[in-house]
């Protein structure tokens, strides 16, 4: 196979931190079966994508998934960091890393956990490690998971649980009286949520909230459309807003939409920002 070098620009420290900070905030913050739940979608989002194209030898062994789980568990923080890397620069193809390494080690932790050979401990780590590293690959995996997706300017979802659609579809005509053309998802359960969202590459996808209680199904929400839409802004909006002023970094979104008033000028800066 030939080598072909890692360009260390294609890595998103930004991303990468960011990631890391919303699970050590997570963890502080929700309640453990929230915090499992988080790992839980972890697992399932990824460790589901199954190579069709990816060629037979690229594709790790059972030895090198367990040491990649290994170190996912490791006590180094960046065992697992380096572990991709090096695979990276050994020339094993984004998709392979992808499709085998990342979802084949996202299997095997989900096996450990239920045979309850990892603690809910160990497992938070590893899953949490994982995201991040996808995050920060997030430019040289994205042509893969977009590549038959039909760009959209944003989609306007309801969190599931939500009951109160009146911000959200007075939000949705404002943004269609400006011309945009959005999606709007209400009423919808949280794999639904995900699985109509990943018709499209939407540039931007708004969330919105407005009880406190929410905030646990707001942030897992986050974390399954950050997998499936490795490059769109996420927007948080509604009045959970007034309950968590750390709300950015504790959910992994980019930016909060405050007001109707604003919240056009608010989508199309942060859409432009990119």
């Amino acid at each position: 196979m030939a080598k072909v070098p890692l360009n260390e620009d294609a890595f998103d420290r930004s991303e990468y931190h960011k990631a890391d900070r919303q699970f050590r905030l997570a963890e502080q913050k929700l309640p453990q079966d929230a915090v499992s739940a988080l790992a839980r979608e972890v697992v399932r989002r990824l460790a589901f994508k199954i190579p069709r194209t990816v060629k037979t030898d690229d594709l790790p062994d059972a030895t090198e998934i367990d040491l990649l789980c290994a170190s996912l568990l490791s006590t180094k923080d960046n065992a697992a960091d380096q572990f991709i890397m090096a695979a990276r620069r050994d020339g094993v193809p984004m998709d392979a890393i992808y499709l085998g390494y990342v979802a084949g080690a996202a299997r095997r932790l989900g096996e450990m956990w239920d045979a309850d050979e990892i603690s809910f401990v160990d497992v938070t780590l590893g899953c949490g490690k994982l995201y991040r590293i996808i995050r920060g690959l997030r430019h040289v995996i994205a042509p893969g998971i977009l590549a038959e997706r039909d760009e959209w300017p944003a989609m306007f979802a309801l969190v599931p649980g939500e009951t109160h659609t009146l911000g959200i579809e007075i939000a949705t005509d404002v943004f269609r009286r400006e011309g945009w053309d959005v999606d709007m998802m209400v009423g919808l359960d949280h794999d639904m949520l995900v699985d109509q969202s990943d018709r499209r590459n939407y540039r931007a996808v708004v969330l919105v909230a407005n009880s406190d209680n929410m905030i646990e199904r707001l942030t897992r929400l986050v974390l399954a459309i950050r997998i499936s839409h490795p490059l769109a802004h996420l927007v948080v909006a509604g009045n959970i807003l007034d309950h968590h002023p750390d709300i950015l970094e504790l959910v992994g979104a980019d930016a909060m939409m405050k007001d109707i008033e604003t919240a056009v000028s608010t989508l199309r800066d942060v859409i432009d920002g990119s």
